[in-house]
């Protein structure tokens, strides 16, 4: 029987767009059998057993015989491997595909040290030049997300989060430092490799919902157009689209229009759109800013949704106070920096845990106290450090500089 055309563009695309490490690669077909003919495949591989092995006979559908007529396996392997059942038609003749099993849960970074960051950002730096004006947004970002996870980047306005965001969506391109997001070096890539990974590679949701949906394209539609300019055929346009319509909880939608959707309701659709063609990374910018907060909790709630059936690494910026609930972690920044992170750690009586907060230190050894302690402690300026050997705390206290003394004075201008 020949092969469906369709079929080999549907192989083609998962092999194309499959996140890396998340999903299995499409099983090989194998041509469809008749019913009858697989049952005397299997009673000739029990002769097999029965008779001698030199009367073998070269048999194509025995696997213990091999290329050149001999016995090329064991009695006991001949049983053990039967020919692979048959595959049921569909109504048109066409081959069914086997589904890709379903992506592992994003497991904690210390499970397994050894597997490198899926996102890698090293000293990063990045400058704006309006003008005679030099503008720096970003002062050595060290970032790391593991393959599978959900963050959420949170800081006041002009901490740089957003820039980090574009950056990482392609948008932009770093002035300095190290930016990785999977194989690709996003410092040194060139044009043509950034178009397709921002086609294949990264989906983007922003915060105005005009921004994200075509309003004359109905639901469906609108995330049909991605794969369309990705080269996918009709078939796999529509199973894709109807797979997201489906996990969103929006079936029901697929002919509306976004005028005829509430917010939260084309919220959800710009999540379908973004993860059209099946990108690793999501990134969403303020998700939830144009929203209120019953509608905020259900766009995280979709994304936390998303994240665990799909594997999808998801990094979200937002300004919401209790985005700890909905994310693997929070990571702070400020004035261009990562200054800390933040778990929630569950409580042993139930109900909602608690945040815990950790300083960041970079690679250089940098790290930022909160704005608190260094208006309590008045830490402007110097200050002296030390460390208990036994504890290994670390101390710090302000400090004044020392003066050089009179009698240096006098031996420097005796010279």
């Amino acid at each position: 029987m020949s092969e469906s055309p369709q079929d080999s563009t549907a192989d083609e695309y998962a092999r194309q767009f499959m996140p890396p490490g998340r999903r299995g690669q499409p099983a090989p077909r194998q041509p469809a059998r008749d019913p009858v003919e697989e049952t005397v495949a299997v009673e000739e591989t029990v002769a097999v057993e029965d008779a001698p092995p030199a009367s073998v006979e070269p048999v194509a559908a025995a696997p213990a015989v091999s290329d050149n007529g001999s016995a090329g396996q064991s009695e006991e392997t001949a049983v053990a491997e039967p020919p692979p059942p048959a595959r049921p038609a569909s109504d048109n003749g066409a081959r069914s595909v086997v589904p890709a099993p379903a992506p592992e849960p994003w497991q904690d970074a210390d499970d397994d040290e050894t597997t490198p960051a899926y996102v890698e950002a090293n000293d990063l730096f990045k400058i704006y030049k309006p003008a005679d004006l030099e503008v720096v947004a970003l002062r050595g970002v060290d970032l790391e997300v593991r393959a599978g996870e959900l963050i959420g980047i949170v800081g006041a306005s002009g901490s740089g989060k957003t820039t980090l965001l574009n950056i990482l969506a392609g948008l932009e391109r770093p002035s300095a430092g190290g930016i990785r997001v999977g194989e690709r070096d996003l410092l040194d890539i060139t044009d043509q490799d950034l178009v397709a990974y921002r086609r294949r590679e990264v989906g983007f949701v922003w915060q105005a919902t005009g921004r994200n949906l075509v309003p004359y394209l109905s639901v469906r539609d609108n995330i049909e157009l991605p794969q369309a300019i990705a080269g996918a055929g009709k078939r796999q346009r529509r199973e894709r689209a109807e797979e997201l319509l489906e996990a969103l909880q929006m079936s029901d939608k697929g002919r509306r229009y976004p005028s005829e959707l509430s917010g939260g309701e084309q919220q959800r659709v710009a999540i379908a759109v973004a993860l059209a063609n099946n990108p690793p990374l999501l990134l969403a910018d303020e998700p939830t800013g144009e929203l209120d907060t019953n509608m905020a909790e259900d766009v995280f709630r979709m994304l936390q949704r998303i994240n665990r059936r799909f594997g999808v690494t998801i990094i979200i910026v937002t300004h919401y106070a209790g985005i700890a609930n909905w994310v693997d972690r929070v990571v702070r920044i400020r004035d261009g920096r990562i200054g800390s992170e933040s778990y929630l750690m569950s409580s042993y009586r139930g109900g909602e845990g608690q945040e815990e907060e950790y300083l960041v230190v970079d690679r250089a050894g940098r790290l930022q106290l909160p704005r608190e302690y260094v208006e309590q402690l008045s830490l402007e300026g110097l200050a002296t450090a030390g460390m208990d050997a036994d504890t290994g705390s670390i101390t710090l206290r302000p400090a004044t500089a020392p003066h050089r003394s009179r009698e240096r004075w006098e031996t420097v201008a005796d010279d």
